[in-house]
C-alpha cells in the first residue's frame, strides 16, 4: 500500500508470505531446503572456510521474526565472500552458511541445530528470535558449550545468559527493562501521555508468557493498572475477549506477538473502541492498515527505515543492496527485524575473528566481539552478561497515518 511518499509491504499471513516466497523463489529456494548448504559468491569453494548456521522461522505466521534475519547473513555472506573473504591470522577465510528454515517448528529446529553441531561442524550459529524455539534446543545446544556461539533474539535468552553451562550463549536484542531497555523507556513514554491502565491481550505460548510476565512488573513499578487476557495460537476471532477487555476501558491495548495475530487484532479492537495501542514485538504494518481507525499506535520499531534512508549513507546502501540481491521492493515494514542475528552481525562477528586472530577458538573471539562496538546499520555493543545494547526508534502512528519517530541512544 501506498502512504504518503512511501511503499509499504506487509506480509499479513502465513499464505501472504508463502506467496511472497515462491515470487522469490530464485533467491530463496535454497533456505527451505532443511539442512541444505548455502555457499553463496563465487569463492565459496575456497580452501579456508569458516561455516557460519541459521535458525530461524523464515516461513510461516512466526516469519516476520526470521525471514528479514536470514535474508540480511545471506546478503552479508555474500557481499563478504564476493569481496575476496578476510584474513585472519595471514590466512584468507571465506564463509558458507547452513540456513535451514524452522517453520517457527521447536522440533524441526532441534533436528536443524543437531546436524549444524554434530556433522556439519558450525561453530557460529545466528538465531533463533523464537523462544520456543530456544527451549527446545538449549538442551542439547549445552552439549557443546564453549565449543560454538549461539547469537539469537530470542526472550528466553535473557534468563540463560551468565547461567553455568551457557557460554555458548549471546543476546543480540536488547532486554526490555532497566535503564537502557526499550520497554521502560516506552512505558515511560505513555504514562507521559496519561495511561493509567493497560489491557495485555497476548498468545498462550511461551513467547507470549514471557512478556506479560516482563510487562507486568514494568507496568506495576510505574503505577499503571493491568487487565490481561490469553488466546491460542491460530485464533483468528477476537471479538469476545476484547468486548471483556473494552468494558474495562483501557488507556492503551497491549496485544502480541506476531503480525498474523496482529492485523486481525488491531482491526478488530477498534470495532469495539479501543483506538490505543502498545506494541513491543510486531510491526508498524497493522497500524498502516487501520490508520483511519486508530488513534495511536505506539510501537518499537529497532531502525524506521523510511526515515533513515533518508540521512544516513550506511541505510541508503542497505536498502539498495536489498533491492539489487533479491529483485523485488524493499520490506520496509519487515527490515525492523534486522536489528537481531542479521547483516550487521555477520560483519561484527568477522571483524571479531580478525580482532581475536582466529576462527576456531570461541572464546576468544566471543571475548572480542563483547570488547567492542559496532557501527553499522545499527550501532551494537554487549554488556557484561553478553547481551546486546543498540539504538533504536520508537514510532507512534496517529489517525491518518501520521507519523512521529523518536531516536534513542541508550547509555
Amino acid at each position: 500500500m501506498k502512504i504518503g511518499n512511501y511503499l509499504i509491504r506487509t506480509i499479513a499471513s502465513a499464505s501472504d508470505c508463502s506467496q511472497w516466497v515462491c515470487a522469490n523463489a530464485s533467491h530463496l529456494f535454497t533456505v527451505l531446503a532443511t539442512g541444505l548448504l548455502v555457499a553463496t559468491g563465487p569463492v565459496a569453494l575456497a580452501q579456508n572456510v569458516v561455516k557460519i548456521g541459521g535458525l530461524e522461522a523464515q516461513t510461516g505466521p512466526a516469519s516476520i521474526f526470521g525471514l528479514m534475519p536470514s535474508q540480511g547473513v545471506r546478503m552479508a555472506v555474500d557481499e563478504i565472500n564476493k569481496g575476496g573473504g578476510f584474513v585472519v591470522a595471514g590466512k584468507t577465510y571465506t564463509l558458507q552458511l547452513i540456513s535451514p528454515d524452522t517453520q517457527g517448528n521447536p522440533q524441526q529446529a532441534l533436528v536443524q541445530i543437531k546436524k549444524m553441531l554434530g556433522e556439519d561442524n558450525v561453530k557460529y550459529i545466528f538465531g533463533p528470535y523464537l523462544t520456543n524455539v530456544f527451549n527446545a534446543v538449549a538442551p542439547y545446544a549445552q552439549q557443546f558449550n564453549g565449543k560454538f556461539l549461539l547469537m539469537g533474539g530470542a526472550t528466553g535468552i535473557h534468563g540463560a545468559l551468565g547461567k553455568p553451562n551457557n557460554d555458548y550463549l549471546l543476546k543480540t536484542i536488547p532486554w526490555d527493562t532497566g535503564t537502557s531497555g526499550y520497554g521502560s523507556l516506552m512505558v515511560d513514554s505513555i504514562k507521559k501521555k496519561g495511561a493509567k491502565k493497560v489491557a495485555i491481550l497476548m498468545q498462550n505460548d511461551a513467547g507470549g508468557k514471557a512478556v506479560v510476565d516482563i510487562y507486568t512488573s514494568i507496568f506495576k513499578d510505574k503505577g499503571i493498572d493491568l487487565r490481561i487476557e490469553f488466546f491460542e495460537p491460530g485464533t483468528k476471532d477476537f471479538t469476545t475477549v476484547l468486548a471483556k477487555l473494552a468494558a474495562d476501558k483501557p488507556d492503551y491495548l497491549f496485544p502480541g506477538y506476531t503480525d498474523s495475530s496482529l492485523y486481525d487484532i488491531v482491526r478488530q479492537a477498534t470495532e469495539v473502541g479501543l483506538t490505543r495501542f502498545f506494541i513491543t514485538r510486531g510491526s508498524i504494518g497493522p497500524g498502516l492498515k487501520n490508520k483511519d481507525m486508530i488513534d495511536s499506535y505506539v510501537a518499537w520499531v529497532p531502525k524506521y527505515f523510511q526515515e533513515a534512508e533518508k540521512t544516513d549513507p550506511k541505510i541508503a546502501k542497505f536498502v539498495s543492496s536489498y533491492k539489487a540481491f533479491y529483485k523485488t521492493d524493499f520490506p520496509y515494514d519487515q527490515a525492523p527485524q534486522c536489528a537481531t542475528s542479521c547483516y550487521d552481525h555477520v560483519y561484527m562477528l568477522v571483524d571479531a575473528m580478525k580482532r581475536a586472530g582466529t576462527v576456531d577458538d570461541v572464546p576468544k573471539v566471543k571475548q572480542a566481539l563483547m570488547s567492542t562496538t559496532y557501527r553499522g546499520l545499527w550501532n551494537i555493543r554487549y554488556d557484561a552478561t553478553g547481551e546486546a545494547i543498540i539504538d533504536f526508534d520508537v514510532v507512534e502512528l496517529q489517525k491518518g497515518g501520521k507519523v512521529i519517530v523518536t531516536h534513542i541512544e541508550p547509555k
